[in-house]
């Protein structure tokens, strides 16, 4: 009995120990790329914080039509951190960042609070990330920079304070599958803002839910106030719910591709997990560089964890399969033990 609780202990504590972020499965990189669904946020719980939580968002509604498509490129403008990066879905949702082994710092980009965009360049960045970072790491840093709001013609100055923590580790169930080694970090930034016209507050808290190995959050709850002061006093509000379905990782997919799907990790040593909405999906085969057919397993209702601990390391190729044998998905997945 001694015996199977210790056993217990140490897969409990295993679990804890893997549920980490590093630079390395954390940071973005050039190359990555993943797509977000907004999902309805009306009475959004962000859960329980600790450990051993569980995130039910099984049933929330998503809505497809409100799509973004995020790419992650070596930055080339001047104005923010060279050598950095620039994550963005449009020219006007972008924002930059710069990472070494022990964080992550982000310079800037558009920030919208209802009606109300702006423009942040910081000169003294926000810590969004420690590394590495388990359940109860935080960090904290005094920012500073300029802003711009285009729709009151304004150009000022701000000063603030950014915090993180890494509150919770646990389970995060999605529509689209169920993952087991979540972390939830939460990053809440507030700037204080003088501008000709006026003064005011920006306050954003993000909630990001991470699967490790996976650099992109999963699952966002994100609140943003903007407040101006007279001589045209406002305050706008709005919370984002997103959901990411995939990809995981900077290795591009087929752009013929038929169905979502999220394969993860990318690279991995033991176990690929794939999850997908789909109906249609029906079997996975993995080839290697060569295009030899290595393996070929089943998918139960959208979901299959693949054991690859027996597999050379090396670079393989996926074909997800449908019912009418058709091919509704390709990619590509790295084992390195």
């Amino acid at each position: 009995m001694k015996k199977i609780y210790l056993s217990l202990l140490l897969s409990v504590a295993g679990l804890v120990a893997n549920a980490q972020l590093t630079q390395a499965n954390h940071a973005p990189i050039n190359g990555d790329f993943y797509t977000t669904y907004q999902c309805d946020s009306l009475t959004i719980n962000p859960g329980a914080s600790g450990a051993g939580a569980s995130w039910n968002f099984g049933t929330i509604v998503t809505h497809s039509s409100v799509v973004n498509n995020y790419t992650v490129i070596t930055n080339a403008n001047s104005s923010y951190p060279i050598p950095g990066i620039k994550v963005s879905s449009s020219s006007s949702n972008e924002s930059y960042y710069t990472s070494t082994l022990t964080d992550l710092k982000y310079w800037g980009g558009n920030i919208t609070a209802g009606a109300i965009s702006a423009g942040l360049l910081y000169t003294s960045p926000a810590v969004t990330a420690s590394y590495t970072m388990s359940l109860n790491t935080t960090s904290s840093s005094a920012t500073s920079g300029s802003i711009s709001v285009p729709s009151l013609s304004q150009n000022g100055t701000f000063t603030g304070t950014s915090g993180t923590i890494a509150d919770g580790t646990g389970t995060l169930i999605l529509p689209n599958g169920t993952f087991t080694n979540v972390i939830r970090v939460v990053t809440t930034q507030t700037i204080t803002f003088t501008v000709p016209l006026t003064t005011g507050t920006v306050t954003q808290q993000n909630w990001d839910y991470y699967n490790v190995g996976t650099r992109n959050s999963l699952f966002t709850i994100s609140t943003s106030t903007f407040v101006t002061g007279a001589p045209f006093p406002s305050t706008s509000t709005q919370t984002v719910v997103t959901r990411s379905n995939p990809s995981t990782v900077g290795l591009k997919e087929n752009k013929q591709n038929i169905i979502d799907m999220v394969v993860f990790p990318n690279p991995t040593s033991t176990t690929l997990n794939f999850a997908t909405e789909s109906k249609e999906a029906k079997q996975v085969l993995i080839y290697d560089v060569t295009g030899k057919l290595v393996d070929t397993q089943t998918i139960t209702d959208g979901k299959l964890k693949l054991n690859v601990s027996a597999y050379n390391n090396g670079l393989y190729t996926y074909s997800v399969i449908g019912n009418a044998n058709q091919t509704l998905r390709t990619g590509k997945v790295t084992v390195s033990h």
